[in-house]
């Protein structure tokens, strides 16, 4: 049923004639006058009672309710909001002596950008210069510089920067003069929109007590709706046909997902599936097929920043490509003349050392390599 609300115009108006008619004797309700006054007080209070009215008509509707009270609306049904994930990568830590002493670099050591975005050093005992004595990272002496991973502090696609942005030491390092990211952080991403919660509120109802591939695809997005997954059914995680099984293939964009979160998409997969079927959940057959490609800027456009550009780009593309799905070789010669209104011509151009696309390959994906330019 639809609500017609009365400015306080038309709210005066109206009491001025309901007042006037039923009294048989004429009122003095002109302006300035005790009962005009009273009237306008009343008008305004219902002007109050139409807003709060309002408020709670659209705070009892997930379509019309905002921030916190979709959060609150959503919850009831077992739901909660993605939150915003970090961006990840690796920064080179390098000495300017570096035969006169080694460097430990611990765990929490900061770097930032000139913007002051901060990441910290995260621990990687896969890491060659992991030293598990010391729990830190140790440059040895003679060694010039080694590489470590960091992650931003704040959550966001903000910490997503390009190669090079990171070039200053939050936490002074004995035996560290200089730090640098040779390669663009990824994985940062913004917390959970309303619009996107509301539509995967949908997803997430309409999935409920059914053992589909739409319910395992749901238990996979609560996991982080930033995960890529592909869902194949019986057959193995080679391809072969096995019957009565279903594979999860997940990544999270960087090729290399963390066994924790292998671990919990299993368990949100398992909720849902239907019995006797059996489940695999594993990371994808990562490719990184290598770039080259020669650009050419007019007098406006600086080369080195365009090309790092075009090189950021070009990740954000391939680490963006769902698992099973081909990898475009026209869409490079495309993202090379999108990244600056200077570029004037593409050139040299190869995709894994071809100029055809990769084809889509069940389990595989495409994910950054290097990009090299001319």
């Amino acid at each position: 049923m639809a609500i017609t609300f009365q400015s306080f115009k038309t709210t005066l108006a109206n009491m001025v004639a309901s007042a006037q008619g039923a009294c048989p004797s004429l009122l003095d309700l002109n302006i300035g006058s005790p009962g005009r006054a009273m009237l306008e007080a009343v008008a305004g209070l219902g002007l109050w009672f139409q807003f709060i009215a309002l408020q709670i008509l659209s705070r009892t509707r997930l379509a019309t309710s905002i921030g916190s009270d979709v959060d609150s609306f959503v919850q009831d049904f077992g739901l909660t909001r993605e939150a915003g994930t970090a961006a990840t990568g690796t920064v080179t830590l390098t000495s300017f002596t570096p035969s006169s002493q080694s460097a430990t670099i611990a765990v929490g050591a900061t770097v930032k950008t000139a913007s002051n975005l901060v990441y910290d050093v995260v621990a990687d005992s896969t890491n060659p210069a992991w030293s598990a004595a010391d729990s830190a990272y140790v440059r040895p002496a003679g060694t010039a510089s080694i590489t470590v991973p960091v992650q931003c502090e704040t959550a966001g696609a903000t910490g997503n920067v390009a190669a090079g942005a990171i070039c200053l030491l939050g936490t002074a390092i004995a035996g560290i003069d200089t730090v640098t990211n040779t390669a663009a952080l990824t994985n940062g991403s913004d917390g959970e929109t309303d619009a996107a919660l509301r539509t995967r509120f949908v997803a997430y109802i309409n999935s409920r007590s059914k053992a589909t591939i739409g319910a395992i695809e749901n238990a996979v997005t609560d996991v982080s709706a930033d995960l890529i997954y592909q869902v194949v059914e019986n057959v193995d995680t080679s391809g072969a046909t096995l019957p009565g099984n279903v594979v999860v293939f997940v990544d999270d964009g960087s090729g290399d997902v963390s066994d924790s979160v292998i671990d919990e998409v299993y368990t949100a997969v398992d909720a849902v599936r239907p019995a006797a079927v059996s489940i695999m959940v594993v990371r994808p057959t990562v490719v990184r097929p290598p770039v080259t490609m020669t650009v050419s800027v007019d007098s406006t456009g600086n080369l080195a920043t365009i090309e790092a550009t075009i090189s950021t780009n070009i990740a954000t593309y391939l680490n963006g490509l769902a698992i099973g799905a081909a990898a475009s070789y026209s869409r490079l010669i495309q993202i090379a003349y999108a990244s600056s209104t200077s570029v004037t011509n593409v050139t040299g151009v190869t995709l894994a050392g071809g100029t055809v696309d990769l084809p889509a390959i069940t389990g595989t994906a495409y994910r950054a390599g290097t990009v090299s330019f001319g």
